[in-house]
């Protein structure tokens, strides 16, 4: 029997967030750079920051379509014929399995889950089982295998930087005065969904905690500041925080990832940020409540996770236990019962490690 034949196109949708993206950057990549590589990779983004670790990846398109639904399914029709449509992890929305059916795709490719709705189940598409404990890079690599392609599973995200990444960072940090000096990247923020205020740790900790790592470093500390939550840093500022530089995120993605290879350690919330940090090169602190540090921390970091020791943790049901964003826990919310101290004995381990490897 001859060989099957390398798909000519693969379109890839990335709805989810700028994290998801970064934890899906290993999988495209390998797509494009393996043997039998298919004439065409396109990656449907809903916004330009989702696109971008993928834009780096040679040979691969991006189309940029906004936000909706239904949105991403005119693009995903729009870009000619698809020869295979590659769904990463998690996708147990009842979207996907529209846009699964509707796509025009030769064939789908997703994972199933114990939760699906069994009216659009694992019947549509060509599936791969969602495996419980393993990390959301090793999910979407595994699809990899249903193309004849045997996955690298230890390949972590990347987001190689340019010189214009490197200068326009540079900028930034000196506008903000903190050009000149090593400094921490902190990050108190995260975007506005069901998960956000379950994230977001209260503004006096962070005061506090800027002020500690400024007391024991003897480092700057720089506070990131994106689009989803301005108005954030003023509050840390108010409640003590008065030494800490301020740095407004506006600009591309690369940007940040300039800026975040410049800082000696990210500390913050479980964030795209925090998946971008690690992806070139920084250590990265992260405080998790309701998500799973298993999952979705960054990539390598799970050992600098700070988490309330709480036996209902993780509470976020989606997509193992319920088919769209939901969360089992109301407040007050358990973020709060992490101390500046145990964040803190985080940031000592990251710089022990980081001068042990020098």
């Amino acid at each position: 029997m001859p060989a099957p034949t390398a798909p000519r196109h693969i379109v890839i949708p990335l709805v989810a967030g700028i994290g998801n993206a970064m934890m899906a950057e290993p999988m495209v990549r390998q797509l494009r750079t393996g043997l039998d590589r298919p004439d065409r990779v396109t990656v449907v983004a809903s916004i330009s920051a989702m696109g971008e670790p993928m834009r780096r990846i040679r040979g691969v398109e991006v189309v940029v379509c906004g936000k909706g639904a239904w949105k991403t399914f005119a693009a995903i029709r729009s870009v000619g014929a698809i020869d295979v449509l590659l769904v990463p992890f998690p996708s147990n929305r009842w979207q996907y399995n529209v846009l699964a059916m509707r796509s025009g795709a030769k064939r789908v490719v997703m994972h199933a889950y114990p939760s699906a709705r069994a009216w659009l189940s694992s019947r549509v598409g060509d599936r791969v089982e969602a495996t419980r404990g393993i990390h959301d890079v090793n999910q979407n690599l595994r699809l990899l295998e249903k193309l004849g392609i045997a996955p690298g599973l230890d390949d972590a995200p990347r987001f190689p930087l340019d010189k214009d990444d490197r200068h326009r960072a540079e900028g930034l940090l000196r506008d903000a005065g903190a050009a000149d000096r090593p400094f921490v990247a902190v990050h108190a923020g995260s975007a506005r969904t069901i998960l956000a205020a379950a994230k977001r740790w209260p503004v006096e900790k962070y005061a506090m905690l800027i002020g500690t790592i400024r007391d024991e470093t003897g480092w700057d500390v720089v506070l990131l500041e994106g689009p989803d939550e301005r108005g954030v840093a003023e509050e840390i500022l108010r409640a003590g925080a008065a030494s800490a530089k301020v740095l407004r995120l506006g600009g591309p993605l690369g940007d940040a990832a300039g800026l975040l290879a410049r800082a000696k350690l990210y500390v913050g919330t479980d964030s795209g940020l925090a998946h971008v940090a690690a992806a070139v090169g920084t250590r990265a602190v992260t405080l998790f409540a309701p998500a799973d540090p298993d999952r979705v921390a960054p990539f390598g970091n799970r050992d600098l996770v700070v988490k309330p020791a709480k036996s209902c943790s993780p509470c976020f049901l989606y997509p193992w236990e319920a088919t769209k964003p939901k969360m089992r826990c109301r407040p007050p919310y358990c973020v709060a019962e992490i101390t500046v101290e145990m964040v803190m004995e985080k940031v000592r381990a990251a710089i022990a490690t980081a001068e042990h490897t020098r």
